[in-house]
């Protein structure tokens, strides 16, 4: 609505009548100015069976009045720009503008009514009521400018605060994503270091796995989605790097339909939380641990059994990291369950 709104050059056009513009000006008073001529015209011409003659002094007093009352709206609508800010007190504003424009208009039916100068405040009705009509367009005319201008900038107001909520939203979504890769890396080198001291040719290989996994790492650090797909690349290449050092004792078992892989998520989430999985619990030979990638059109879930291991040092920032990833891209949240005998995270896929 907004855009189709500035997107109109007419009411524009009407917005920037009430501005303090050397055109805004000049367009404003001679349209002011020639609404209360045309309608004091037209009421000579009806009342007195047409047969009155005016001077052009009275036209002249007339067309002053009808912008003086202008004018005073005008003037009331930018010194309430100074205390009442758009959008907070946007109700506020239009309501005061009524009530000016109606203290206004009765300011002048009460100049009409005490005051006996010809022709602008004639006793004669016709006369009376034609004035009076082009006082209340008078005031139509400014009020829907004013309005206008009101809701111009209460639009612009709006949308300058979505632009400073998007930027800080991709600000602290870049932060967070950002904390993954060194926290990835000193555990990846961690075990690359536990691999060269107990199985040094095993780590030629890991290192080349490595080089492959970390390559995604990088060329997905500054995405805010990865295909399904391709992450489900990156985990079988990270989960083998693991498995060249547990062997059978780590099972990851993979089940996705072909429309999920389709869908997006953000990068690196599914590696938090295999990684998370192996962090905290003991893989053995005769008691694996057995991670399943589950995935429908709408979620994707990662489940492994419990087997906790007996001390470890957690910041507890991965499913930290990940919730807040996901609420700041989608504002949506991630579902985590912990039973006795497993441990299972539920995420959107987008």
């Amino acid at each position: 609505m907004a855009h189709g709104y500035m997107g109109n050059p007419n009411l524009h056009f009407i917005s920037r009548l009430s501005d303090y513009t050397a055109q805004s000006i000049f367009l404003r008073i001679s349209m002011v100015s020639l609404t209360g001529w045309l309608f004091l015209y037209i009421a000579s011409r009806f009342a007195g069976g047409g047969n009155i003659e005016l001077p052009e002094l009275k036209y002249v007093q007339t067309i002053l009045v009808f912008n003086i009352i202008s004018e005073g709206n005008v003037f009331f609508d930018h010194i309430a720009e100074r205390y009442l800010p758009i959008p907070e007190k946007i109700s506020l504003r239009i309501i005061l503008h009524a009530v000016v424009s109606l203290v206004l208009g009765l300011i002048v039916i009460a100049v009409v009514t005490l005051t006996g100068n010809e022709p602008l405040f004639s006793s004669n009705p016709v006369m009376q009521m034609m004035i009076l009509f082009g006082l209340i367009f008078t005031f139509i005319l400014i009020l829907v400018s004013i309005t206008l201008r009101i809701i111009d900038q209460w639009i612009r107001s709006i949308r300058q605060l979505e632009e400073m909520k998007s930027l800080k939203l991709a600000s602290d979504y870049n932060t967070l994503q950002a904390q993954l890769n060194p926290h990835f890396l000193f555990n990846s080198l961690s075990v690359l270091k536990s691999m060269i001291t107990y199985e040094p040719e095993a780590a030629v290989q890991f290192t080349q796995n490595f080089t492959d996994v970390y390559r995604y790492v990088l060329q997905s650090k500054d995405k805010a989605t990865v295909k399904l797909s391709e992450e489900l690349e990156f985990i079988e290449a990270f989960t083998a790097l693991h498995k060249e050092r547990m062997g059978s004792a780590l099972e990851v078992i993979t089940e996705v339909s072909g429309e999920a892989l389709k869908r997006e998520l953000p990068p690196l989430a599914l590696q938090q939380l295999v990684e998370n999985a192996l962090k905290h619990n003991i893989a053995l030979k005769d008691a694996p641990l057995i991670i399943e990638i589950k995935a429908s059109e709408e979620f994707i879930t990662v489940r492994n059994n419990i087997n906790p291991k007996e001390s470890t040092f957690s910041e507890k920032t991965g499913l930290k990291n990940l919730e807040q990833r996901y609420e700041l891209l989608t504002g949506q949240k991630i579902e985590i369950t912990a039973g006795d005998a497993f441990f299972e995270v539920k995420i959107p896929l987008l």
